[in-house]
């Protein structure tokens, strides 16, 4: 009989400690990828107790690249869709340049759109003028 307590027992001790295990969330290890992630950015530094070493100049000139970027990405897309329904050889190659520029510069899918719709623009106009001449 005091085998089969202990047995119980222990029994019960190992299902309360899976428990505990599950409820507790370790089986997802997010303490280890805690851990190993990468170390936070220079922007939230203060919620760790240094002080930031970004200043309001220098977020200032990032909005403004941003926003540069993001005027170039635009006007590349309008460029390329305007190639859609006048002059798709100059708009459509410009279209595509712009794109590129967009795309370097960081805008990758106004910059991915426009240079689509360049392309398709010039390709439209060269396989459609056969049947028109």
């Amino acid at each position: 009989m005091k085998e089969d307590d202990s047995l119980h027992t222990a029994t019960k001790e190992r299902f309360q400690k899976e428990q505990l295990r599950v409820e507790s969330g370790l089986d997802l290890k997010e303490e280890y990828a805690a851990e190993i992630a990468a170390p936070p950015r220079a922007l939230n530094r203060s919620a760790y107790g240094t002080e930031s070493s970004v200043s309001d100049q220098e977020v200032g000139e990032l909005v403004e690249a941003v926003t540069r970027n993001k005027a170039v990405g635009y006007f590349a897309l309008f460029v390329a869709l305007a190639s859609l329904f006048v002059w798709p050889v100059l708009l459509g190659i410009s279209g595509i340049i712009l794109g590129v520029i967009a795309v370097v510069m960081g805008n990758k899918a106004l910059g991915g759109w426009s240079i689509a719709l360049g392309l398709l623009a010039v390709a439209a106009y060269f396989l459609l003028v056969p049947f028109y001449a």
